[in-house]
């Protein structure tokens, strides 16, 4: 028993001294500069593959930029990039499957920040400067945040309702439409 546990723990130390070596390349930042109007492309990538891209074509240029998230902060944008809003000068790019929102630089394509622990986000719309709301294809709830802070201020319970999508403004009324039971608006 004394020899397998020797053992046990020798594999356990060798695998932890390989790993602990092993160097973890996220990439290399590149420097960007957006040089006026421009239009995102999402490229969502495929489910549980973590492979979505983000992509800028300047008109000025007639050029795309690809990969410009990845580029820019060394990291992969993540599993499903759903959406995209453009807000007070910054973009919220809107991942599903990884539960989170970035906030990026419209010029750089640099992270300033993000919403997490979101479980699959889809939509933003901004109510205000210090007010907006995130549809959720899982939860039974609209979040609230603060586009100022980017804290997460509320939620709205969708009274048992999921998969709220794409919202629109009328007045002072927000309505959101609700397809996976009985196809409702709320």
């Amino acid at each position: 028993m004394k020899r397998i546990l020797l053992s046990v723990l020798f594999i356990v130390f060798c695998l932890t001294a390989f790993i602990g070596c092993m160097k973890w390349d996220y990439g290399k930042m590149e420097p960007f500069r957006a040089t006026g109007d421009g239009l995102f492309i999402m490229n969502e990538g495929n489910f549980q593959y973590g492979n979505a891209t983000l992509s800028y074509y300047d008109p000025e240029t007639k050029k795309v930029e690809n990969e410009i998230f990845y580029r820019a902060n060394a990291m992969k944008l993540g599993d499903v990039a759903q959406s995209m809003t453009v807000h007070d000068g910054k973009g919220y790019v809107v991942v599903n499957n990884s539960g989170v929102v970035y906030v990026i630089d419209l010029q750089t394509f640099e992270i300033l920040g993000g919403i997490t622990n979101l479980t699959s986000p889809r939509y933003i719309h901004f109510v205000s400067d210090t007010k907006a709301y995130i549809t959720d294809l899982y939860a039974s709830a609209i979040t609230i945040f603060n586009p100022q802070t980017l804290q997460k201020t509320g939620t709205i319970e969708t009274k048992g309702h999921q998969s709220t999508e794409q919202m629109v403004q009328y007045g002072k009324y927000v309505f959101t439409n609700c397809w996976s039971y009985d196809n409702k608006i709320l």
